[in-house]
């Protein structure tokens, strides 16, 4: 009867053990990143599968303040050294609504030309912002009152320092941009005016 006993444990100890061997390796894969695992999702990756700039990301939010400042950063942000022009076009073009036939032109219409990219690209030129604020001025609150303004429209200046290196050499701009925006909840691009003074 002992030794029915003492098989019956020794059987139990090794299936805890079996058991605990099989936690222990899953939990040591989870904590280990996969290295067939991307480093970019496809929502972060160009064309020719070169990386998005984080400045880039779209978030997905119901403030509108929040969602403009997001696409302010988005068309200030550049590394030619990283992606290319149509990279960056994408991007910014994702900030608006893809059933909206001209929302993703105008969205990037906000960005350089082609032939201003390549100048640009010939010097390894890349910029970032910082200090990105948003506002609603007295005009835009008027004009989110009008009829015919869409359910969910806010209208903000954005602004922000540019911090531009051109041939390793670094230049602060002062930027700034009109963005409107549509949030019902979600939020989505809906316009934009070319950058001057606000």
């Amino acid at each position: 009867m002992a030794g029915i006993l003492r098989s019956k444990l020794v059987v139990l100890a090794a299936a805890g053990l079996v058991l605990l061997t099989l936690i222990a390796v899953t939990v040591a894969r989870w904590q280990r990143p996969s290295k067939e695992q991307p480093q970019v999702t496809a929502t972060q990756s160009g064309d020719a599968g070169k990386p998005w700039l984080d400045a880039w990301q779209r978030p997905e939010t119901t403030d509108p303040k929040v969602y403009a400042s997001a696409y302010a950063t988005a068309i200030w942000t550049y590394d030619t050294t990283v992606h290319g022009y149509f990279d960056w076009q994408n991007a910014a073009k994702m900030f608006a609504d893809p059933m909206d036939e001209g929302g993703p032109r105008v969205a990037g219409s906000m960005l350089p030309d082609f032939g201003q990219w390549e100048q640009l690209d010939l010097h390894n030129a890349k910029a970032s912002v910082s200090d990105v604020s948003a506002e609603t001025p007295p005009e835009l609150v008027r004009l989110g009152k009008r009829p015919g303004t869409p359910e969910g429209w806010h209208g903000f200046a954005v602004r922000g320092q540019q911090t531009n290196v051109i041939d390793g050499e670094p230049r602060i701009t002062s930027r700034s941009v009109t963005v409107a925006v549509v949030c019902t909840p979600q939020c989505r691009f809906w316009s934009a005016t070319a950058e001057g003074p606000l």
